[in-house]
């Protein structure tokens, strides 16, 4: 991290300012590798470990801590560095989820967080894409180390380890775009941690998240969701990396033998009317095997997992006195953009939801 970005933190516990100390030299990028953070209210202390300040280093949630640790292996292994071919499969997937709703041009001199950053993606494709003032990277999970080495050279990038529902950010609202892709339901209480995003949100601002969906899950939630909890959460890394590959290679097989053929012979639109995952296959073939691989292990590793169904995802956003519009992705998850209602905030009109439902292109 950077010494100017501590003005725009505070400590998660008691919200008061934090002071830089026993810090060594910043190194040739400018970021202060080890060091301490002290809270000036409480007295706690954050350390900064390998360019990262952590806030949540140690958890008492043997549960939560399990979870964070299966994320960081994923992360760690499929996005240890971002060449060529991780860069491409993260732009189009970032892609994805903004060209219903936002594109680069909106952040352009912007406060920005990515919520669950993992190894940092999204951000290097943002830092490269984008003229944004600065951008946040805020994640549970060691992964953030990698996060950091992946983007450190990036003037305006800032990685931190912390908790979604208690970011460690000053009260001021920072931030002008805030999106969240493929997290919040891997945490305890998805809904706090949208409301806590939405408490950093500038009254002008927008937020994005993408939920696994209730909807177009069926199958797997009453089939292969209860192994997740009951066995493959709890296996060691190398363990699930073996068999979620095993399991990626006869599925893939059977996406290349049976679902393109029909795909090409009726069309995507008739085939999903009656093929089960008929979207998301066609989504990941697109991408190649090694980024289908991964998806399976990420469905097989989490100890946290939930199904959003769309009326709940609209009362994350209503609750909160957001415009906004949702989207079925893939047919199988819903990915939504809010924006503060300014008339409804003054208390002068009731709240008009809109909302879109369509197939990813």
């Amino acid at each position: 991290m950077r010494e100017k970005i501590i003005k725009y933190l505070c400590c998660p516990e008691c919200y008061m300012d934090l002071m830089l100390q026993k810090h060594n030299p910043s190194d040739s990028t400018g970021h202060i590798i080890t060091g301490e953070l002290n809270c000036k209210g409480c007295g706690n202390t954050y350390p900064i470990v390998d360019g990262v300040p952590f806030f949540n280093l140690n958890l008492t949630d043997s549960h939560i801590d399990l979870n964070r640790k299966n994320f960081a292996d994923e992360w760690n292994y499929f996005t240890s560095n971002m060449d060529e071919r991780n860069e491409t499969l993260a732009k189009e997937e970032l892609e994805s989820c903004f060209n219903p709703f936002a594109n680069y041009k909106d952040l352009e001199n912007k406060f920005v967080l990515d919520a669950g950053c993992g190894g940092g993606r999204f951000i290097y494709v943002i830092s490269k894409e984008t003229n944004a003032k600065e951008i946040f990277g805020l994640d549970l999970s060691n992964a953030v180390i990698t996060a950091f080495k992946n983007t450190k050279h990036f003037d305006n990038v800032t990685i931190i380890q912390g908790d979604i529902t208690k970011p460690p950010f000053k009260k001021e609202r920072l931030f002008d775009f805030i999106y969240s892709i493929g997290v919040l339901h891997h945490i305890q209480d998805p809904r706090q941690g949208f409301n806590s995003l939405v408490n950093n949100l500038k009254q002008d601002g927008k937020i994005l998240a993408w939920v696994y969906g209730k909807e177009g899950n069926a199958l797997y939630i009453r089939f292969a969701d209860p192994i997740r909890k009951a066995i493959t959460s709890k296996l060691p890394f190398k363990v699930n990396l073996s068999l979620s590959f095993i399991i990626s290679l006869i599925l893939w097989l059977i996406i290349l033998t049976f679902y393109r053929p029909l795909n090409l012979i009726l069309g995507e639109e008739t085939v999903s009317k009656f093929l089960p995952f008929n979207e998301y296959f066609n989504f990941f073939r697109k991408r190649g095997f090694k980024d289908f691989w991964r998806t399976v292990f990420d469905k097989m590793v989490p100890t946290i997992s939930y199904y959003i169904s769309s009326e709940e995802f609209k009362t994350w956003f209503e609750s909160n006195n957001l415009e906004y519009k949702i989207y079925f992705r893939n047919g199988h998850s819903w990915l939504g953009i809010g924006q503060p209602n300014k008339t409804l905030n003054n208390g002068k009109i009731k709240l008009e939801s809109l909302q879109q439902t369509a197939r990813t292109k």
